[in-house]
């Protein structure tokens, strides 16, 4: 009886220390999919140079400490560009590789440049929209004036 007593104390004291602590709680909530997958990417994660993993850890803790609109802006951009074929993908991982290997200022300078060619064409595009509205807009107060 005593041993019986005993082994459910014990099974009551793993059953706390589990759920006071929420990763444990995470970890027995998981799949045995996902649990692999996580086993798999702390193997990786171990298996990395130290160097790569403080970069790493350093991007993570600058998107950490982005607002949550720009997560999701950039969330929706890499799932666009999963989606994208191979060679896009490649021809993109180039251009931002060349990107990354320009002089700062250079590099500054280049980002400047096309963002204002990008808000230029913007502009365009919408004092287009509105002179096609303000056109509809005539075209059917002339319409009804012919009714």
């Amino acid at each position: 009886m005593k041993n019986i007593l005993f082994a459910l104390l014990l099974m009551l004291a793993a059953a706390a220390a589990r759920a006071a602590d929420p990763a444990q709680a995470r970890w027995d909530a998981m799949s045995a999919v996902e649990r692999e997958r996580v086993v798999e990417n702390y193997q990786r994660w171990k298996a990395m140079p130290e160097a790569r993993r403080a970069e790493l850890k350093a991007r993570h803790e600058k998107f950490s400490a982005l607002p949550p609109e720009e997560k999701q802006a950039l969330r929706e951009r890499w799932k666009r560009f999963q989606k994208l074929a191979p060679e896009e993908k490649a021809k993109l991982r180039e251009r931002f590789k060349r990107l990354n290997e320009m002089a700062p200022e250079k590099r500054e300078r280049f980002l400047r440049e096309r963002r204002d060619r990008m808000e230029q064409r913007q502009e365009r595009r919408e004092r287009r929209t509105e002179r096609q509205e303000r056109l509809e807009q005539r075209g059917e107060r002339r319409r009804e004036r012919r009714r």
